[in-house]
């Protein structure tokens, strides 16, 4: 505390200083917004409990009439979703749109050691997703065609993380069909 009882000058490089360490904590703050952000809706997950992470398919091309929907399972960097104090597992996004009418191929990227289901009874699916790793992920593709517009539930079968287990975005969650 000698600096903050010496000269006014002396006070001026202190509270620089500080400045210039709150602007560097601020700039790791954004640093790590982006990284988790451009995985997708981690950070929406996280900061939003993870019941507001909807994120729509990316549209078809008009003559094609397909979506495509890809989904992560344990996305870097954090491989997994942390709340709680802890990393649970999750597929992300955990709630999307697709519409009806399309044939919507869903690919799967899973980095858990564990397998798990993306389980939809309405929309009779019930893929199978291969367990993967931090380094060699693997890899699934499954093909819905929703007749209906509805919101449906979607879960992992597999017993894996109970916490993400009973929490809607994380291996469970829902699937809007459009008109």
């Amino acid at each position: 505390m000698a600096v903050l009882s010496g000269t006014g000058q002396a006070r001026h490089h202190y509270v620089a200083g500080l400045s210039v360490l709150a602007a560097g904590v601020l700039a790791f703050a954004a640093a790590v917004f982006g990284l988790t952000a451009g995985v997708g809706a981690i950070w929406s997950t996280v900061t939003g409990g993870g019941s507001t992470n909807a994120v729509a398919a990316a549209p078809a091309a008009a003559t094609t009439n397909v979506q495509h929907v890809s989904l992560v399972v344990d996305p870097p960097p954090l491989y997994g979703v942390k709340v709680d104090g802890a990393v649970h597992d999750a597929f992300v996004p955990g709630t999307f749109t697709m519409k009806a009418g399309t044939t919507v191929v869903v690919s799967v990227t899973n980095y858990d050691s564990m397998p798990h289901t993306w389980t939809a009874p309405a929309l009779g699916v019930n893929a199978q997703v291969t367990p993967g790793s931090q380094t060699s992920p693997s890899h699934v593709t499954f093909t819905i065609h929703p007749t209906k517009a509805g919101t449906f539930a979607w879960h992992c079968a597999t017993p894996c993380d109970p916490w993400s287990m009973s929490h809607v975005g994380y291996m469970e969650g829902f699937v809007t069909v459009t008109a």
